[in-house]
């Protein structure tokens, strides 16, 4: 037990083996260049849809032939059906014969007595009328009657022919009057055969018979004469009734066709046909169908060369375009590949690819991101060797300039007293508030302060501004005394006061008013400096944003606290400017509610 289940998975590992070694990734791999794996790939795809175009061609060919199999049944079936209302029209005209007044009467005197005046009489006004039912179809080659007394009267195209009706009396008599089909001994016609009955006082005796003689190739000329009939074969019981130009011993295998097969390949002299049979609906009389095979297959053999033609066409045509295909994916990735090998080895030397334009793909975008990586790793390179030389030189020079705070501080402090002994009050409260001013800058090293702190630093620069211009400036401040402990950036709105100064008051001669408001709305602290000064146009605004416009002397410019603000809260904060000529301007900052 142990030993065949050791077999079993041996077996079971080797045919995992060999579906690992066919799964296409691992074929695949055994191609070490790139332009060979595709190359590969094409060949593998076309294999597999040659494959899958023999499949199909396979059903379209079986499909083809079901479809000339059901043209061939359907022009049978349409045929069998013209033929058998014509073979009953045969039918309907020897009834009417059979139960004519006129001819009844005939035949009853043509009974009673022997030849005399009075029988030719009978005769030919017989003849007369049979003559003229006999002309109302082309097919109808004779009609013959015969009489109790065993006289016979026969008109039409093949009068004189003898028919030999002794053999055929019994199944006449059995049909009771109905009508009778029998093979003619010779080939080509058909007999409609009826037994005469006295319709007088329903006496049904005998009065003689009636046979109607059908030429085979001129009722099937007038019935199908829409249809070429040459190939047209008409079989009764075992008997061939019509075989059209082929002869009986060439087509005798047709009566061993079994009634369920749906068609046969024939062989006939050599040629081969698309033989299918309807028998018909109400006698037993079976129609065949000659269709040339060669017309069949003359026609798949037409579609075989193109399939072939154009699979090689195909072929070729995929050879040349998936070399050239593969030949322009794998050149500029080997390109690439080289001057990667080139940076591994520290050739750093920046590549003019505008020389050739980037392919529109991802192999494109692979280049275009390498190039990019490459100038940027240069740039880098130059960039650090620039920052170390401009590290030692700032260093070189903080030596030399470097310089303790409150020696500032104290010089403002001895500027101030100096002032207040000389009764200077203005000087020494311009350099009071300008030390106040810079002793609140420069000793809070931290990025954010709060509120207060800011407004502090705009009182004393207020303070030193009206100093300088008088009753021409105007300062308001309006904002709830809960939000001073918030904090913001540092120097956040002393920039905006001072742009409403140089900007605003400097460029006009009336008075100039600046409205500070801050007020907390929806956890969001909103910062607007308002004034009255000449305004901008839309252009100027832009160019703000854009931080084309430098601020005047060295201030601190809109565009510089409005990258401060998004680098600390997000892009969704920031400084709104809005202005019109003459109207003034606003400046709004939107920042969150940091509680200090």
């Amino acid at each position: 037990m142990n030993k065949a289940t050791s077999v079993i998975r041996n077996r079971k590992d080797s045919l995992i083996q060999i579906m690992k070694a066919l799964h296409p990734t691992n074929i695949f791999n055994q191609f070490t260049v790139i332009r060979n794996k595709i190359f590969s790939l094409t060949f593998l795809l076309l294999f597999i849809f040659g494959i899958m175009g023999i499949f199909i061609f396979k059903l379209l060919s079986f499909i083809y032939e079901e479809k000339i199999y059901d043209e061939s049944a359907e022009n049978l079936k349409l045929s069998s059906h013209v033929l058998d209302e014509e073979l009953q029209r045969i039918e309907n005209l020897s009834f009417q014969m059979a139960t004519d007044d006129f001819v009844q009467n005939s035949l009853e005197g043509l009974s009673t007595g022997p030849l005399n005046f009075q029988v030719y009489r009978i005769q030919a006004e017989l003849i007369e009328r049979m003559t003229m039912l006999s002309n109302q179809e082309p097919y109808i080659y004779s009609i013959l009657m015969v009489d109790t007394n065993g006289r016979s009267i026969e008109v039409g195209r093949g009068s004189g022919q003898r028919i030999n009706i002794n053999k055929q009396v019994e199944r006449i008599k059995q049909a009771k009057g109905g009508n009778v089909w029998i093979d003619s001994e010779e080939q080509n016609y058909l007999l409609s055969a009826r037994e005469i009955k006295q319709k007088k006082g329903l006496t049904l005796e005998h009065l003689g018979y009636i046979i109607i003689t059908i030429r085979m190739d001129s009722f099937i000329d007038s019935a199908l004469n829409y249809l070429s009939n040459n190939n047209f074969i008409i079989t009764m019981d075992d008997d061939f009734i019509y075989t059209g130009h082929f002869m009986p011993y060439e087509v005798d295998r047709l009566l061993n066709m079994g009634m369920n097969q749906s068609y046969e390949i024939h062989p006939v002299g050599g040629e081969e046909f698309f033989v299918t049979q309807q028998k018909s609906d109400f006698s037993n009389i079976t129609y065949y169908n000659m269709r040339p095979f060669k017309d069949v297959v003359s026609t798949k053999q037409l579609i075989t060369k193109l399939m072939i033609g154009y699979f090689i066409l195909m072929l070729a045509l995929t050879i040349f375009l998936s070399r050239k295909s593969a030949y322009a994916i794998s050149k500029p990735i080997e390109q690439l590949t080289k001057k990667m090998k080139q940076v591994q080895n520290g050739n750093f030397t920046p590549i003019n690819h505008k020389e050739e334009p980037y392919l529109k793909d991802e192999i494109g975008d692979l280049q275009q991101n390498f190039h990019i990586m490459l100038d940027k790793i240069n740039d880098l390179i130059k960039e650090n060797y620039t920052k170390q030389l401009l590290i030692k030189e700032t260093e070189y020079k903080a030596l030399q300039s470097q310089i303790n705070p409150h020696f500032l501080y104290n010089t403002l402090d001895s500027i101030n007293w100096l002032a207040k002994l000389n009764n200077q009050k203005k000087i020494a409260e311009m350099v009071e508030a300008l030390g106040n001013m810079l002793r609140n800058i420069i000793s809070k090293k931290a990025p954010l302060v709060t509120i207060k702190e800011e407004l502090e630093i705009i009182e004393h620069y207020i303070t030193i501004q009206k100093y300088r211009y008088g009753e021409r400036l105007s300062f308001r401040l309006d904002y709830d005394q809960d939000i001073e402990t918030s904090s913001i950036p540092k120097l956040t709105i002393q920039p905006l006061v001072e742009n409403s100064i140089q900007h605003g008051l400097e460029e006009m001669i009336s008075k100039c008013n600046i409205f500070v408001r801050i007020a907390l709305k929806d956890e969001l602290l909103h910062i607007v400096v308002l004034d009255n000064g000449p305004g901008m146009d839309d252009e100027t605004i832009n160019h703000i944003y854009d931080g084309k416009i430098k601020p005047k002397g060295s201030g601190i410019g809109l565009y510089n606290i409005k990258e401060r603000i998004q680098l600390m809260f997000g892009e969704e904060y920031g400084v709104e400017v809005s202005s019109e000529k003459g109207k003034g301007t606003k400046v709004k900052i939107v920042l969150p509610f940091v509680k200090g």
